[in-house]
């Protein structure tokens, strides 16, 4: 079996494998929110742009920023496995096929949402700047040859054994991408386009030659591998769960002064597990983290009291939901079991770590609306984020908990 086609094998069975978790992610619920998220996002922006005028001098700056990130986002698939180390190493000198093919599958995703956020963006442009949407496709043409271009020295990177040398491939990355585009943007389009496929052109034929003298790094590249990998399996672990992730546990001892009040008595046992395994383990903490300042920033961006209410009730829910797998977080551990606590104590310890939780959260997202709001439509916005905090707790909780531990025992 050739490298070409132990590469198709794992990509089939890599697609298999995420088409399976894929079916959790895009459910009912989370199709939803998406659908209404882009409309209130799609109706902000088109309220921003009616307001704006000919002296707004930021547009390209802010595109920029977007071209930036969106050629810089994004790791190779290379799908390499620990054993890869041992096994295809007699044969890296047929890796090429390899990765030609791991940068096509790469390229697949980014250069559709390259093409959705540029399109997207133009009429930013055009309302503040003398582009025309004609524009457009010299954008997409530069943005997908840089991202090519990227992803090459991704692949040669993986040749590097030195981490300042990878660093420094970073920052040549960032400044030649940032170089590009800002010349695109503040003089003629076609341009960029021109800059782009020289540097692909050019560059190919350097880091060719370079790599002839250099051997992959294997640990490197199976590091890589499983890191682009965890923050996948982080993200379908919102959704359901991921027996291959192990979450990390770190001490966080800073954090203690918010367990000094639960009381040591046996009927708050697992008031005191679920808050520490809150403050402890990144998934949940994490979650919450990434949930709650999403929220906040959406809520500053929409400048719009009926959408900002609408985001503040559906991330409480979203947050509070991916929160509910707590309750079995101590299932499997025989000791636990043993504890002389009754299963009404331990829902409504779940209950109150819950609720705290998420009145942490409606008290950032009243703060964060009153940066953009009246304190009036602020704490209406506030009361009613605790009102939905208290209706999830007591009302949805318990069902979903009932139905969670059904679905367990059949």
């Amino acid at each position: 079996m050739n490298m070409i086609e132990i590469w198709k094998n794992r990509v089939r069975l890599h697609q298999k494998k995420m088409m399976r978790y894929m079916k959790y992610v895009f459910n009912d619920h989370f199709v939803l929110v998406c659908l209404f998220l882009m409309g209130a996002l799609g109706y902000a922006y088109s309220n921003f742009l009616k307001s704006l005028t000919g002296d707004f001098i930021w547009s390209r700056p802010i595109v920029l920023v977007v071209f930036v990130l969106l050629i810089l986002t994004g790791k190779l698939a290379t799908l390499i496995q620990p054993a890869d180390a041992v096994f295809l190493l007699p044969k890296e000198e047929q890796m090429k096929g390899y990765f030609k093919g791991a940068k096509m599958y790469s390229s697949l995703l980014p250069s559709f949402i390259i093409v959705l956020i540029t399109a997207f963006l133009m009429p930013l442009l055009v309302a503040t700047t003398t582009l025309t949407f004609f524009d457009m496709v010299y954008f997409i043409v530069m943005v997908l040859m840089l991202k090519n271009w990227e992803l090459e020295l991704q692949i040669y990177a993986l040749k590097v054994s030195q981490k300042k040398e990878r660093q420094m491939l970073t920052l040549i990355k960032v400044a030649t991408v940032a170089l590009i585009s800002g010349i695109s943007l503040f003089s003629y389009p076609i341009i960029g386009v021109v800059l782009a496929i020289l540097l692909v052109v050019g560059s190919k034929n350097v880091l060719s030659k370079k790599g002839n003298h250099q051997v992959y790094q294997w640990e490197w590249m199976v590091s890589s591998e499983q890191q682009r990998m965890h923050r996948i399996y982080q993200f379908i672990n919102l959704f359901t769960d991921i027996p291959s992730l192990k979450g990390k546990i770190r001490r966080r001892k800073y954090l203690d002064g918010f367990l000094k009040g639960i009381k040591p008595v046996h009927q708050k046992t697992f008031d005191y597990l679920y808050a520490r395994t809150f403050l402890r383990g990144t998934e949940y903490s994490g979650l919450f983290i990434r949930l709650t300042g999403i929220v906040a920033i959406l809520i500053v961006v929409t400048h719009s009291f009926y959408v900002g209410l609408f985001l503040a009730v559906i991330f409480i829910y979203l947050t509070g939901f991916q929160l509910v797998p707590l309750y079995f977080h101590y299932d499997n551990m025989a000791l636990t079991n043993l504890y002389p606590v009754k299963e009404k104590e331990k829902l409504a310890a779940l209950k109150r770590l819950l609720r705290m939780i998420l009145f942490g959260q409606s008290v950032i997202i009243f703060i964060a609306s009153l940066a953009v709001l009246s304190i009036s439509e602020s704490l209406l916005m506030g009361i009613v984020a605790l009102g939905f905090s208290v209706v999830f707790c007591q009302v949805y909780l318990p069902s979903r908990i009932k139905k969670m531990t059904l679905a367990k025992r059949y």
